[in-house]
C-alpha cells in the first residue's frame, strides 16, 4: 500500500493506490478465504466489492458476498463468482483509486 500526494496543491488528502493489480489482490484474498473463511479479511473483501461494483459485476452477488447474515455457503459461492468476474473484467494493470480511511482516536 502506498499513498501518493496528488499533483494539485489544493487537494490536501493523498490518494490511495494499491501497488498490486486486481488479480494479485484477489489471489491473496482467495488464499485467506480458503484458509480462514469468508470473513478472513473484511477490509479486503469490501475493497473487492468496491472494485467489482466499479467494473459492473452483479450488485446482487456483491451484496450476498458481503452480507454477514447470509449463509456461509451462499457467501462463498457469491465470492467465487464476484472474484472471477472482477478478474475477467479488470484491465491489465488495473489499480484501484480510493481515498484513505482516516481513523481518529
Amino acid at each position: 500500500m502506498t499513498y501518493e500526494t496528488p499533483a494539485s496543491p489544493t487537494s490536501a488528502i493523498p490518494t490511495y493506490t494499491s501497488p498490486d493489480p486486481t488479480i494479485a489482490a484477489v489471489s491473496r484474498l482467495t488464499e485467506q478465504v480458503a484458509s480462514n473463511g469468508i470473513d478472513a479479511d473484511r477490509v479486503e473483501l469490501l475493497m473487492l466489492a468496491h472494485d467489482a461494483r466499479d467494473l459492473g459485476v452483479s450488485p446482487v452477488l456483491i451484496d450476498v458476498m458481503v452480507d454477514e447474515h447470509a449463509p456461509v455457503a451462499a457467501r462463498l459461492r457469491a465470492y467465487g463468482r464476484v472474484s472471477s468476474r472482477t478478474c475477467a473484467l479488470a484491465p491489465l494493470g488495473h489499480r484501484s483509486m480510493r481515498q484513505p480511511v482516516l481513523v481518529s482516536a
